[in-house]
């Protein structure tokens, strides 16, 4: 935090200078509601039941309409999330597959590890990357939103200046302010590899009766508790999200400290639909942009049941505060068995770190 940000700080504690005006002079808009208890030495923000929403004339998105996974072995993959988290497969061509869970529909798409993560020697912990990522890598994200036509979607991101190219006759694929590739979708009609040559959706439709079902056994998914995407600069991208896809700021505290799981910010939670995504800045030396990790929210969650099942399974699970136990994919990605309302507890009473969290990470 900068020399004037603290003065800032320090006027708003001794009253000379009231919420909207630190709102508005440190980026965020004056709508938000400020929680001022964690005021001291923090500068979080935290947007209460007015969240933000979009200030511009974009999109509503309602769902993730995929995270695009790769990762060697797709089978082995597709039966963990099938297994745990029950997740509907609906697409499966015997290369890659479309697993389901949620409504409006949420997907992860797994498919042949074509590109893998760049992951640079170094020391510390922006060399974390195994620990984090395992072998696979989330290269792009689509999102759904509502009311989707093809050319109308293409001519407001045209009128932004983002150069949309086709991805089907569903979907504009474009990129946001840290260069990582999303895509603007409806929500049905998208399959895996849609785009190429000759695709055709039957292909991964006609064989969906030998693929491993959920066993009665596994949670619910239901929505994204959160993923977390490692961004160059969390402000632009931040205001990118708001501004052309409605997301509602549910929390934001500015820094200047890299990390996933450390106590500076910059933080950033955004909302939409039922999903949520978190902003954190890039570990990597060139500020590349990558996904760490994602948490599905699961119905019914209780800590100690899941905690017991996981150990049950064969998992050793860490805690996400109380809302989520974290263990690791076939892949080696961390992914998190979440209750709804972790983003909001981290956020709100955590100071947006499970670090934090009082009692401790588990509480």
């Amino acid at each position: 935090m900068g020399v004037k940000d603290s003065l800032r700080l320090s006027a708003l504690e001794c009253g000379n200078l009231d919420r909207r005006k630190l709102l508005q002079a440190m980026g965020v808009a004056a709508a938000a509601g400020f929680s001022t208890s964690m005021l001291p030495g923090t500068a979080a923000f935290a947007a209460g039941s007015a969240q933000l929403g979009a200030s511009g004339t974009g999109f509503q998105a309602v769902a993730y309409n995929h995270i695009n996974y790769q990762v060697a072995e797709y089978a082995k993959v597709r039966d963990f999330y099938i297994n745990l988290f029950g997740m509907k497969c609906v697409w499966d061509d015997g290369k890659q597959c479309s697993l389901e869970f949620g409504d409006p529909p949420n997907a992860i798409y797994l498919r042949p590890l074509r590109q893998p993560l760049d992951r640079p020697a170094g020391t510390g912990p922006s060399a974390n990357w195994t620990e984090q990522m395992g072998q696979g890598n989330v290269d792009h994200l689509a999102f759904s939103i509502e009311h989707f036509q093809l050319d109308s979607v293409k001519a407001e991101l045209t009128r932004r200046g983002l150069n949309p190219l086709p991805d089907g006759p569903f979907a504009w694929t474009i990129k946001d302010p840290s260069g990582f590739m999303i895509q603007i979708c409806a929500t049905r009609g998208v399959f895996p590899g849609q785009a190429l040559p000759g695709a055709k959706e039957s292909d991964g439709t006609k064989n969906l009766d030998s693929i491993p079902k959920p066993d009665g056994k596994s949670y619910k998914a239901v929505s994204i508790s959160h993923l977390v995407l490692m961004v160059s600069d969390v402000d632009k991208c931040r205001d990118f999200y708001r501004d052309l896809l409605g997301m509602k700021l549910v929390y934001y505290k500015p820094g200047g400290v890299f990390g996933v799981d450390t106590v500076g910010g910059p933080v950033c939670f955004l909302k939409f639909g039922d999903n949520y995504l978190y902003l954190r800045q890039s570990e990597h030396p060139e500020h590349k942009p990558y996904i760490a990790h994602f948490a599905p929210a699961v119905e019914n969650y209780d800590q100690a049941a899941v905690q017991a099942d996981l150990i049950r399974r064969g998992y050793k699970p860490t805690p996400d505060s109380k809302y989520g136990w974290t263990i690791h994919d076939p892949a080696g990605m961390r992914v998190e068995v979440a209750g709804k309302g972790l983003p909001e507890h981290v956020s709100g009473d955590c100071n947006g770190a499970n670090a934090n969290c009082p009692g401790g990470p588990d509480r």
